[in-house]
């Protein structure tokens, strides 16, 4: 019985029993190396499931609350007005990962017609911001990656 029943923790338990047990077994090499690329994919699919649901509500709220200041700063842009009232009207506080996608999903229409608006006007200040946005979210995806290589590749 699993002490630590989360999707993270059964992946991480079927990729160490796919090392150990399997890998321990094999001695094709064309096999060893499809094993090493599964226990790839399994070790970021580990991370994502541990984080995916906080990381988008985190970068859906950053884009959200750029796409207003950008409004503040920079009012009368009807696609960034269109956008926002499509996620007022359609977001979810729901934490079931199709909800939060969704609500990431409108969330990222907002920033882009915000960060559009913003580079269309030369501010400086909003796209650097922008700039951190994007920044954490390639955070989040190299952290998905992790240590991913090209096996069984020279």
């Amino acid at each position: 019985m699993l002490s630590r029943p989360t999707t993270e923790q059964i992946i991480l338990d079927l990729r160490n029993e796919l090392l150990t047990t399997v890998d321990a077994a094999v001695e094709s090499p064309p096999v060893k190396i499809a094993i090493q690329m599964m226990e790839n994919v399994l070790r970021n699919c580990a991370e994502r499931a541990a984080h995916e649901i906080a990381w988008m509500r985190e970068e859906g709220d950053a884009m959200v609350a750029f796409a207003r200041e950008v409004v503040q700063t920079l009012p009368g842009n009807s696609s960034i007005d269109d956008a926002l009232a499509t996620y007022e009207s359609g977001h979810s506080d729901s934490l079931h990962l199709d909800d939060v996608s969704a609500t990431y999903s409108l969330a990222g229409h907002c920033f882009s017609a915000a960060l559009e608006h913003a580079v269309a006007q030369n501010h400086t200040a909003l796209h650097l911001k922008a700039r951190a946005i994007l920044d954490l979210r390639l955070d989040h995806e190299n952290r998905i990656k992790g240590e991913w290589a090209f096996v069984g590749r020279a």
